[in-house]
């Protein structure tokens, strides 16, 4: 009898991660379809909408990205960052020269300044297709410095902390330690119906990143790409004799009925993974006009997943799959920048802002620019201040949305900056420790608003966000 390389068996056990992120654990117990199927409330639509989540890896250092232009705020903002970074003279500086600054206006008339290494966000910015949403962050209730300080009111469960704040961020929600579902995949299952008509096997959460846990519902897991596509077993292509004889055996396995429940619907999930796998296989195919013509920046790992989730809403709005809500996750690493921040987070910056001019171009090219929404999601912000060669875990942020403009008949309201930008003083109103910002928004509130856009009821809400009535205005104003 022959054996299985080892290499390939490592590609099986890897591949087999897609396998089972297919999106069909809810067939693992009845009581679970039960409960995906009680969820799935909403009826179908006509429209097609979709949110692409980009989290941003590692707590990106936002109050660098998104700068205050006006001449006081700058200068509070220089000192608090310890001056201008200068490799030779002041190599312990976090502030960026307010001359080299990419000068944006919104809509209100204030001048902001870009990271001088996203080029591409100023023109989305520009074109009204962009807009930042300042000083948010998790949240349990609003608190003030001085009520931080005499801990007179609940924060977040370990705040600071890698794990849990992404967790926090991911799951819609600032306490719950055992909540092991997401806001995304509620939200899936909430939205699913309204794909009912298409091919109802295909969830409408789907990952370029692997499996997550805001895209986590309660019955459900997302369908899981690389960002080449659908992956299938090796040697198991219909392509060769061996690969279709080996694909049939499996096939034959996956298609009896087992005893006990857990074992046959093990086989019930391999048969719809493998039915998904193929589906969307033919329907990505280039010969089936799965493909695009916009050209995405090479070297790029962001850009890759994008294109694929392009390639992919393409597919979606087609016949063949028909779906009409979805839900994408995609992410990018390197944003703890405890050392060489200030020649680290300009390229990964550049990465972002060249990935997200890319992808607004592939959306317009296949006529779903104004029916997509992307946001970043990040741990948490960092320290105004040094450690001497980067900066420390903090806590709010400024995170960015991209979509069609409402001038254009987009969903966006851009040229904006949302929320409450502090005034970056070591020592403010906003600020503990070196430099924390306290939010003033919280993620709950942020989550909640693309959920409505999304269809989602505003009684249900509560449900997908607990604790967002601990907040005045549940829902903010960014999207129309």
């Amino acid at each position: 009898m022959s054996k299985i390389p080892r290499q390939d068996r490592r590609d099986f056990l890897r591949n087999l991660q897609y396998v089972l992120a297919g999106g069909a654990i809810a067939a693992v117990a009845p009581q679970f379809e039960l409960v995906g199927r009680a969820l799935a409330q909403t009826a179908p639509v006509a429209d097609y909408r979709a949110l692409v989540c980009i989290f941003l890896l590692g707590g990106n250092d936002s109050f660098n990205l998104l700068v205050p232009h006006a001449q006081a705020e700058y200068d509070v903002y220089a000192k608090s960052r310890g001056g201008v970074y200068d490799a030779a003279g002041n190599n312990q500086g976090l502030a960026i020269a307010r001359d080299s600054l990419l000068q944006i206006g919104d809509t209100a008339g204030k001048t902001w300044g870009l990271n001088p290494a996203c080029p591409a966000l100023k023109t989305l910015f520009d074109q009204g297709e962009l807009a930042f949403m300042a000083n948010v962050g998790t949240l349990v209730q609003p608190i003030t410095k001085t009520e931080y300080a005499a801990k007179s009111r609940r924060v977040p469960e370990n705040l600071f902390s890698h794990n849990d704040q992404q967790r926090l961020w991911m799951r819609g929600e600032s306490e719950k330690a055992s909540s092991n579902v997401g806001w995304g995949g509620t939200m899936g299952e909430r939205l699913a119906g309204a794909n009912s008509a298409g091919f109802a096997a295909l969830p409408p959460t789907l990952s370029l990143a692997g499996n997550n846990l805001f895209q986590t519902g309660t019955s459900s897991v997302p369908y899981c790409m690389a960002p080449s596509g659908p992956v299938g077993f090796r040697n198991f292509e219909n392509s060769s004799t061996a690969g279709g004889i080996r694909r049939e055996a499996l096939a034959a396995l996956l298609a009896r009925k087992y005893i006990p429940l857990m074992q046959d619907q093990h086989a019930v999930i391999g048969e719809s993974a493998m039915l998904l796998g193929s589906k969307m296989r033919e329907v990505l195919d280039p010969a089936n006009g799965g493909d695009i013509a916009t050209v995405f920046p090479a070297g790029n790992g962001l850009a890759s997943q994008l294109r694929m989730i392009a390639r992919t809403i393409k597919a979606s709005r087609g016949s063949a799959i028909n779906h009409h809500r979805q839900v994408y996750f995609a992410s990018m690493g390197g944003f703890d920048t405890h050392d060489n921040q200030m020649a680290d987070q300009p390229q990964l910056l550049a990465r972002l802002g060249e990935a997200l001019g890319a992808f607004r171009a592939a959306l317009a090219e296949i006529g779903a620019l104004n029916n997509v929404v992307t946001f970043t999601m990040s741990d948490f912000g960092r320290t105004l201040n040094s450690n001497g060669n980067g900066t420390d875990h903090a806590w709010g942020g400024v995170q960015l949305m991209m979509g069609g403009s409402t001038a254009g008949g987009g969903p966006l309201k851009g040229r904006q900056v949302f929320g409450a930008y502090p005034l970056l003083e070591l020592d403010g109103e906003q600020a503990v420790d070196r430099g924390r910002i306290i939010p003033t928004t919280s993620t709950n509130q942020f989550g909640a608003t693309f959920a409505r856009w999304m269809g989602v009821a505003s009684g249900d809400l509560p449900t997908i966000f607990p604790g967002l009535g601990n907040f005045a205005t549940p829902t903010l104003d960014f999207l129309a």
